[in-house]
C-alpha cells in the first residue's frame, strides 16, 4: 500500500521542524568576550577551538551584558560584529571564550567594560 500524499506532506513537516528546532538550539551559544590592544588578534578559547576547526571561522557576536559591576550597561544597543577565529588561545591566557579585536569590541560594547557576556 503506498503512503498516502497526506502522510507525505505531514512527515515532511515533521522533520522540517526537529530540524529547524535542532539548527536553532545548536545556533545559540553563549560565552565571554575579552579584547587586547593590538598585536593579538581575534582568537578562540579552547573551549571552542576544535582541534584548529575553529580557525578562519565566522561568528556573530552580540553583546549581552557586562561582567565588571562598575559598568551597569556596557553593551551598545542590539549590536552585532562579524569577527573571523585567526588564533588559538592558550588554556593559560585566556580569560573569555573569544578574544576580539579591540575595534570590534568598541563596536558592540564601551571600551572600558572588559569581559562582557556575550551570545555567538
Amino acid at each position: 500500500m503506498a503512503p498516502r500524499a497526506t502522510d507525505l506532506v505531514l512527515s515532511l513537516m515533521t522533520f522540517l521542524r526537529l530540524t529547524i528546532l535542532l539548527f536553532r538550539t545548536s545556533a545559540q551559544r553563549y560565552g565571554i568576550a575579552t579584547f587586547y590592544t593590538s598585536p593579538y588578534k581575534p582568537a578562540a578559547s579552547e573551549a571552542i577551538w576544535n582541534g584548529g576547526a575553529t580557525c578562519g571561522q565566522h561568528y556573530q557576536v552580540t553583546c549581552l551584558s557586562g561582567m565588571n559591576l562598575g559598568i551597569p550597561k556596557p553593551c551598545r544597543g542590539s549590536t552585532l560584529v562579524v569577527m573571523q577565529i585567526v588564533d588559538r588561545c592558550p588554556a593559560n591566557a585566556c580569560r573569555g571564550t573569544i578574544h576580539l579585536s579591540q575595534e570590534a569590541s568598541a563596536s558592540i560594547a564601551v571600551p572600558n567594560a572588559g569581559a562582557i557576556n556575550i551570545n555567538y
